[in-house]
């Protein structure tokens, strides 16, 4: 567990690294819909639904699958930043996209973050179902089982990329719907890793994790198509 934190901190450190290299290079700015007086409370309220978010979620799940104690959840932090995000922007009033200045730095937390919970093992609850496939890693119990961490992990560094070239030739696309992109590509490839997962089902094969994706997705569909004849 203490690799796993100091490669938390790691991840903390390159995301500000990230964020501060793709302002400087690609120019990207603080939200224009979002004014100014708000941008500190703006940031306290998505950190406080992310927090609340992973934690709530994360140790619903493993409650959920017979495990006791406290758990954290990226899906689900990512979740309760959208949802006390929203909450904030219908209260102020405020329009328009806000999230895609997040974005790049948040990929590299994701991407660094679990391979944290890869090098965590089996105590950290995220590795993946039995598996006989040569993607498959013994994590000290003699069980060959699928590294759904570093699948997530390469599935986020592909988004990044997809970023860091897409926003340079569409920088004005990229800023008011690169967030609900991210949203829906985060949300559908962790759909798919659940099924590699060895956690407790709600609904036929669904786990909450599924239906959390899910909600994702909708929101997201919802949000491009809305965003789409706005700008139509």
């Amino acid at each position: 567990m203490v690799l796993h934190l100091i490669v938390d901190i790691l991840a903390v450190i390159l995301t500000g690294i990230t964020n501060h290299f793709f302002r400087k290079k690609y120019g990207l700015n603080k939200p224009a819909s979002l004014p100014k007086e708000h941008h500190h409370s703006y940031l306290l309220v998505l950190i406080i639904g992310l927090v609340a978010g992973s934690i709530f979620f994360g140790t619903w799940n493993i409650r959920l699958s017979g495990v006791e104690g406290f758990s954290k959840s990226l899906i689900g932090g990512i979740a309760g930043a959208i949802l006390f995000a929203e909450i904030f922007k219908r209260l102020f009033s405020i329009k328009g996209s806000t999230g895609f200045y997040f974005i790049p730095g948040l990929c590299v937390l994701i991407v660094v973050g679990r391979i944290g919970c890869f090098v965590a093992g089996l105590p950290d609850y995220t590795f993946g179902i039995p598996t006989e496939s040569f993607f498959g890693v013994d994590f000290g119990d003699g069980i060959q089982r699928h590294p759904v961490q570093l699948y997530e992990s390469f599935s986020m560094a592909l988004f990044l990329f997809i970023v860091l070239f897409g926003y340079k030739k569409h920088p004005k696309f990229w800023t008011s719907q690169g967030f609900y992109l991210f949203v829906l590509f985060y949300a559908g490839q962790r759909f798919i890793w659940e099924f590699l997962k060895p956690y407790a089902t709600l609904i036929a094969q669904f786990n909450l994790f599924h239906l959390l994706a899910l909600l994702m997705i909708a929101y997201a569909l919802f949000m491009l198509i809305t965003m789409k004849k706005k700008y139509a």
